[in-house]
């Protein structure tokens, strides 16, 4: 599925099943998220969510303006029933601009990882994280993991509009054209108000 658009709620459904087993554990959902995927720390706040996120957290820079390494989002649940739905909105950095008639860009999304993450004692577990993942801070007292399987009813990849490159000389004249000629409006009518005042200072005298 895709979602056409910047903005999206990306929902993981989880079933829990033995979840009284893992009683000293905690339940994890882990994000791998594309350069071009953006996450509101601000706005994960707002959700109440308890979370680390290693990754760019600049939301103004393009896709362009940042490198070509992915963000990870640690989740972590406390699951009330054996039934848990984990909401994360999602946004979409502006694109490269490419060539052609209403060019587009498609940004496949990985599928979240959902864990158990235990102390030592649950020896019996031999689930492991992405080895490309990194150190979370969240995990430090855990030792064992069990890796979870869930079904996910929101989309796995963006198809956003981006801009025609064959348009960007256009686009640039008009930007440095309007800039020339708000700055021209401005200085005018800084000249026209500074001689107002000149002239009514000269009658006050």
């Amino acid at each position: 599925m895709q979602a056409k658009g910047f903005h999206t709620t990306l929902s993981t459904n989880i079933t829990l099943h033995a979840r009284h087993y893992y009683a000293t554990c905690k339940l994890f959902v882990l994000h791998e998220l594309p350069a071009d995927i953006i996450v509101d720390l601000f706005e994960l706040d707002d959700h109440e969510l308890s979370f680390q996120f290693i990754g760019n957290t600049n939301l103004e820079l393009p896709a362009s303006g940042v490198a070509n390494e992915s963000g990870w989002l640690l989740i972590a649940v406390n699951p009330e029933t054996d039934f848990v739905v984990v909401d994360v909105p999602l946004h979409v950095r502006y694109g490269v601009p490419h060539a052609g008639h209403n060019p587009r860009h498609s940004i496949p999304l990985p599928p979240p990882i959902c864990l158990w993450a235990c102390p030592p004692s649950y020896n019996s577990l031999h689930s492991a994280l992405p080895s490309q993942s990194p150190k979370f801070h969240l995990l430090d007292s855990f030792a064992q993991f069990e890796i979870l399987q869930h079904k996910i009813s929101s989309p796995l990849s963006f198809d956003i509009p981006v801009g025609n490159i064959n348009h960007t000389l256009c686009i640039e004249l008009c930007t440095v054209t309007v800039t020339l000629l708000a700055f021209v409006y401005i200085v005018q009518h800084c000249w026209t108000i500074s001689n107002t005042l000149y002239s009514a200072h000269l009658k006050m005298q």
